[in-house]
């Protein structure tokens, strides 16, 4: 695995790994120059962690990945995209999270104005900091019936309160989140339906 670690700007701590593909001189001048785009839109020291790594799949346009993810205090913010070339893929995963970002920042306006008026500011910069970044598994491939398990992906899960845990999906872009349900302690899932609405999935032991 090659690490990389290079401060962008003035903000922007950047640490770029290579999995199953060598990081280049041209690779990472690259990505330094895609991601430098990102120091504009902070104001305070901020880790961004950008992992490329190549698998081996069906699809040649789609065999590179570009995976990045940004800590900050109230969150996490994740992209990952696919691309027939590392390039392609950073370029694709750059303009994700650049928009992640400008929701994060729209979302937390909104909120502070609403946190200072009912006096739950800090309740929420305390349930979100907690969020930590998945850790991932790729020792091992799992063949099942219909294709293979060829990841894995281990998540700390704070206790969160179903309005949270929908932010922090949307804050990641994905289209459903698992959390530990603040009020009843059990793992709950929520996802956002087709209607653009939002639902939650409770599990029940079989009767």
């Amino acid at each position: 695995m090659n690490i990389i670690r290079v401060r962008i700007g003035g903000y922007v701590e950047l640490t770029i790994t290579a999995n199953n593909t060598t990081l280049t001189d041209a690779i990472r001048s690259y990505a330094e120059k895609r991601l430098s785009i990102l120091d504009r839109r902070f104001r305070d020291p901020v880790p961004v962690y950008l992992q490329i790594r190549k698998e081996q799949t069906r699809k040649e346009d789609e065999r590179f990945i570009a995976e990045v993810t940004i800590r900050l205090n109230r969150g996490v913010i994740r992209g990952e995209m696919r691309g027939d070339s590392p390039y392609t893929a950073v370029d694709h995963v750059s303009d994700t999270v650049t928009r992640q970002i400008s929701r994060y920042k729209n979302r937390y306006s909104d909120k502070n104005r609403r946190s200072v008026e009912g006096g739950l500011g800090m309740a929420i910069a305390e349930q979100l900091a907690q969020e930590s970044v998945s850790e991932v598994d790729d020792s091992g491939v799992t063949t099942l019936e219909h294709g293979q398990l060829v990841r894995t992906k281990r998540h700390k899960m704070a206790l969160e309160t179903v309005e949270d845990a929908a932010s922090q999906m949307e804050l990641l872009g994905h289209s459903f989140y698992v959390f530990r349900n603040k009020e009843t302690d059990e793992i709950n899932v929520v996802y956002r339906r087709h209607d653009e609405d939002y639902g939650l999935i409770v599990p029940e032991e079989e009767a």
